[in-house]
């Protein structure tokens, strides 16, 4: 039995000996009984020399001051586990964590044992990822544009400073809301598309421009760039950069605009006229559209006459007239100096069409008024009803009336 007994504690010690961590046990005096060959890597002291030494020796009097709670508090009978950064004899800083256990016969505390186990790779590794939360935040803090981190379902996680000005929301009042809840109603059929294609994988990223509506009601546009980042342990979440392009449509919008509008009349020209027809062509069916063309009888002559200050009057007042006399489905532009077509969306028969190329031709005679003086004109006015499907037909035939008209 003494034989299997004295096995059993070399079985023992030797164990305790290949073990990487510090092992030891010291008594309520804090004295050493015991210690592992690893104490001579930390400390330089082979551990038969450091038997019978105060723990205060070991550590030396900073170290020991900082630990002296944990000693006390196993010494009163509670286990401590605290973590440690020290510096070995070699100059490696070791990140530890330390945990002390009460050696309690018949409820007395006799002395305890001290774990220490080397845990500076995990504290690197948290040192990495806390590094790269921070550097995501002030990343997300600073951006100059606005950076979210949304759930697969559209729910705001995460917003910055810079989306909560744009969006006039705070952080708060956004994570209680889905991107549904601020985007522009007839945009969000696209925007689900996009958000169900990120979320099953079908694309990784997109890049779109939509609009969102203010929480003071107003609507702005925005570029969003969204990608996924997978993550099957926390869930996946979106990443989205949000920036505001407001100003950028307003002035496209105007740019288009000023390539589609006559200048002088503010009615559309030829070009927004081509586009038109366009369109038709592009209709399904053969469901016939009216037009009307008119040309200003003798336009020269009121130029050479007038002049062509009055002359540019003259076109502006019958482009206004021309307005009060079509409808606001109807299209009307100017397409070249003195001619004028207008797209007959809301006519309904040939007959109708015809009746009002004569209502007018009337309307749009003169005289105009242009500064007390009395500016004589007539116009010829050619009319067409023919299907959609040949918008050329079309134009051609009521500028041949035109012409039959101003011939007659």
């Amino acid at each position: 039995m003494t034989m299997q007994r004295a096995t059993w504690d070399e079985v023992m010690r030797r164990a305790v000996e290949q073990l990487p961590s510090l092992v030891g046990y010291w008594d309520s005096a804090q004295r050493n009984v015991f210690a592992n060959r690893v104490y001579a890597d930390y400390f330089g002291i082979e551990p038969s020399d450091l038997v019978g030494k105060h723990i205060g020796e070991l550590l030396g009097e900073d170290l020991y001051q900082l630990n002296l709670p944990y000693i006390t508090g196993v010494l009163a009978g509670e286990q401590q586990q605290f973590d440690r950064t020290l510096i070995d004899v070699n100059g490696v800083v070791r990140v530890t964590q330390a945990t002390y256990v009460p050696d309690i016969v018949d409820g007395v505390v006799i002395g305890f044992t001290a774990l220490v186990v080397d845990v500076s790779a995990r504290a690197e590794i948290e040192r990495e990822r806390d590094r790269a939360i921070r550097l995501f935040q002030n990343v997300m803090d600073n951006a100059p544009i606005g950076n979210a981190v949304m759930t697969r379902d559209g729910r705001w996680l995460q917003v910055n400073k810079a989306l909560c000005e744009l969006l006039g929301y705070t952080a708060e009042e956004l994570r209680q809301k889905t991107f549904r809840d601020i985007t522009h109603p007839d945009d969000i059929p696209l925007a689900d598309e996009h958000l169900k294609a990120l979320a099953d994988g079908t694309l990784t990223n997109i890049a779109s421009e939509k609009r969102y509506i203010r929480k003071d009601g107003a609507t702005i546009w925005v570029q969003r760039n969204a990608t996924v980042v997978r993550d099957g342990d926390s869930g996946d979440v979106i990443i989205a950069q949000i920036q505001d392009i407001t100003a950028r449509k307003v002035a496209e919008a105007r740019l288009e605009r000023q390539a589609l509008i006559d200048d002088l009349t503010s009615l559309g020209n030829r070009r927004r006229l081509m586009i038109e027809l366009d369109k038709l062509a592009q209709l399904p069916g053969d469901q016939p559209v009216g037009m009307l063309f008119v040309d200003i009888d003798a336009f020269k002559t009121i130029n050479d006459r007038f002049g062509h200050v009055v002359g540019d009057r003259v076109l502006a007042a019958i482009g206004r007239r021309i307005l009060d006399n079509t409808r606001t489905e109807d299209i009307s532009c100017r397409i070249g100096g003195d001619e004028f077509v207008a797209l007959l969306h809301s006519a309904r028969s040939a007959e109708g069409v015809e009746r009002l190329a004569d209502r007018v031709r009337g309307h749009l005679a003169g005289p105009y008024d242009i500064d007390g003086t009395d500016i004589p004109v007539s116009v010829s006015v050619g009319w067409s009803w023919e299907p959609t499907t040949d918008p050329e037909k079309l134009l051609r035939i009521a500028d041949e009336r035109m012409y039959s008209s101003k011939r007659a």
